[in-house]
Formats: structure tokens, sequence, C-alpha cells
């Protein structure tokens, strides 16, 4: 069984590769059935609100993303922490690229992800 951390970081690289090629199952291996999803504007609960809110953030085709971060910081009790830079790259044209600062943190239980909070950073 992997580590809480090696979860975590497997969590995120599912979780990017969903992001860019809409294929979630990796992401659905790796989480609680009862995940608690915390967002900005809601909490919701349960694998099929997570990814149907993860599908809802996808970009366009019209964008290739990028993932920029220093890695997962252990908080203790299963919690991890870490901030990314989301570059959206604008595949048609450079003035419709952006990029937004995003931070989440993860708790692990039983070798699954049963919380993941995101929050909008400035």
């Amino acid at each position: 069984m992997p580590t809480e951390l090696e979860t975590a970081q497997q969590f995120q690289a599912a979780a990017e590769n969903a992001m860019r090629t809409g294929d979630f199952e990796p992401v659905v291996a790796l989480l609680a059935a009862d995940v608690e999803v915390v967002m900005p504007q809601h909490t919701l609960h349960g694998v099929d609100a997570f990814t149907e809110e993860l599908g809802r953030a996808r970009p366009s085709e019209r964008f290739e993303l990028e993932f920029e971060g220093a890695g997962w910081q252990d908080l203790g009790n299963g919690r991890f922490y870490c901030e990314l830079q989301l570059h959206f790259r604008s595949t048609v044209s450079e003035a419709d690229s952006y990029s937004r600062d995003r931070s989440f943190e993860l708790t692990i239980t039983d070798g699954k992800v049963s919380r993941y909070e995101m929050r909008f950073d400035a």
C-alpha cells in the first residue's frame, strides 16, 4: 500500500491528466466513495459530484493546460497541502492565454482521498 504522501502525489498526477484528457477513471480509483469536495462556491459529496465538478473545470480544446507547483506539504493526520499555478495556453491566440493560482488540501484516509479542498488564491 502506498504511503499517504504517495497517494497525494498519485492523485495530483491523475487529476492533472484528467484535466487535460477528460479521463477521470484513475482519479476515481483514488477517491473514497463518500469524498467531501470543498470548493469556494459550495461543498459537494461523493465521487460523481467530484468528477462532475472537475469535468466542468476542464478547459476547451482551444487551451493546453500546464501545472506548476512545489509539491505536497505534510500537515499531519493524513492531511496534505500544495499550491499550484495553472497555465492555460491558447492554441489560437497568445493574447487569450492566462494563469490561475490555486491551493489544495487533501485528507487521506485508509489509502483514499476522503476530503478535497480547492481554494482560489490571489
